[in-house]
């Protein structure tokens, strides 16, 4: 379904186990469309009514493909000229506004309960985080998927992306 796509950011979805949250980053991605969005594992996919009630039709509107293990969601990604972008609040992660997209990002997003895999993120080409003030410094991963779509609209409109 992603056919067409080399130029369009896309969104990895690894495991997520919430509905919820995979309808949410449909909604963020048909938000800064062109985006596409790589479901992995047990991610629930379209046609799921739970995803359909929160994506509110979105799941209809955005390009998607399905891919039972996360690395050859990567290895796809990677085929096709993407930079590969971990989001992950791990030690080697920087502020994602000091990366320079050198080719259409891919972020790989993981679960709540268990984030991304320690080799993910080291296959990743950089691996970003959103500086928190709060203790926990954590927030929901459809709301980071969020916050990356914010910072791919901001540089679509200021002319460096």
């Amino acid at each position: 379904m992603l056919h067409g796509s080399r130029g369009m950011p896309l969104f990895i979805l690894d495991n997520f186990r919430s509905a919820f949250n995979v309808g949410s980053v449909f909604r963020s991605a048909e938000a800064v469309s062109p985006a596409g969005i790589m479901l992995t594992g047990i991610c629930c996919r379209p046609g799921n009514r739970k995803l359909g009630r929160t994506a509110r039709g979105t799941h209809a509107l955005v390009p998607w493909m399905y891919f039972p293990l996360v690395s050859d969601a990567i290895g796809w990604a990677r085929s096709s000229g993407r930079m590969i972008v971990a989001v992950e609040n791990a030690p080697s992660a920087v502020p994602i506004w000091d990366i320079d997209f050198d080719s259409p990002p891919a972020f790989i997003l993981g679960s709540e309960a268990d984030g991304l895999d320690e080799e993910v993120v080291s296959s990743a080409d950089e691996c970003v985080f959103f500086p928190q003030s709060g203790i926990r410094t954590s927030i929901n991963v459809a709301s980071a998927a969020s916050l990356a779509a914010f910072e791919i609209q901001r540089r679509r409109i200021d002319g460096t992306y």
